[in-house]
């Protein structure tokens, strides 16, 4: 779980920043028709996770990379929240790590999937309350089939607020096509960056990153605090150690300050490795 997602992380990008990236490489297609090219995909489980049976994923490890993740605006759930938050419509929202039927579920809940409601209840709900005991598979097959514009104004909105490993993106483009080749790469050269790039769309050119991405406030002290925990607990696991170092670094500095909890977990060899921790700039 994490509570925001910077527009300059360098791990993650919007699905439609990605779709405005998209479509100024490719110059017969439109924003919105590579944001519904990747919301078909969503549906699809392009982007679910593999189970444990793929590529002998036996221990998880793959299932468990959050590279491996859609990231799904979700309301936080009502325990986390005080008495005064608990009233606010809409409640505040956190990012989960979520497959088709999580973006399915949260989008039904919320009554944002395409068209009359009553009708996704007939086939979710078969009016027992009890979702995915019915029509999970048909209501996800029927999405694939429908174009984006079929979508009410926040449906689409809240699609576009999909966040997407790169790294899962750029492979699943490599699949489709060669035109997309390095696009999502962290490591793409600065002199490659499409002129209509989103601000979100980060690269790891040192020299750039020194001169308009001051370093993030937080990364000093979660590098030392890593160390500490990770000494304290040796078994802890990495996952966790990373949720802990968000939500203390969260109390003690400004949000725009401290990275996001995907980004600490990608850092963390590098810091309890000894090496000089990451100060780019990571969000």
């Amino acid at each position: 779980m994490t509570q925001f997602i910077s527009p300059l992380d360098d791990t993650l990008i919007r699905f439609d920043a990605a779709a405005a990236l998209l479509a100024n490489r490719e110059p017969y297609a439109t924003p919105d028709a590579m944001l519904e090219m990747l919301v078909r995909a969503a549906w699809r489980g392009d982007f679910n996770p593999p189970c444990q049976y793929e590529d002998n994923d036996y221990d998880h490890s793959q299932r468990n990379d959050p590279d491996n993740w859609l990231r799904i605006p979700i309301e936080a759930p009502p325990a986390t929240l005080t008495e005064g938050q608990l009233r606010l419509k809409p409640h505040p929202f956190e990012y989960f790590e979520g497959n088709c039927e999580t973006l399915l579920s949260v989008m039904y809940c919320m009554r944002l999937l395409p068209g009359d409601q009553s009708a996704w209840d007939d086939l979710l709900n078969h009016g027992n309350g009890r979702m995915y005991l019915h029509g999970a598979q048909d209501a996800l097959t029927a999405l694939v089939r429908m174009p984006l514009n079929t979508y009410s104004e926040a449906g689409r909105a809240y699609l576009a607020g999909l966040f997407i490993p790169r790294r899962m993106l750029q492979t699943w483009l490599d699949q489709q096509s060669s035109r997309f080749k390095s696009l999502f790469s962290v490591n793409q050269a600065a002199n490659d960056r499409p002129l209509s790039e989103p601000a979100n769309d980060s690269h790891g050119n040192t020299a750039q990153t020194k001169r308009g991405r001051p370093a993030l406030g937080a990364w000093p002290a979660i590098a030392s605090w890593a160390v500490e925990l990770s000494e304290g607990d040796p078994d802890m696991p990495r996952k966790e150690l990373a949720g802990r170092l968000y939500e203390r670094a969260l109390k003690e500095f400004d949000m725009a300050e401290v990275p996001n909890e995907t980004t600490i977990l990608r850092r963390l060899a590098g810091m309890l490795d000894e090496r000089e921790p990451p100060m780019r700039g990571d969000a």
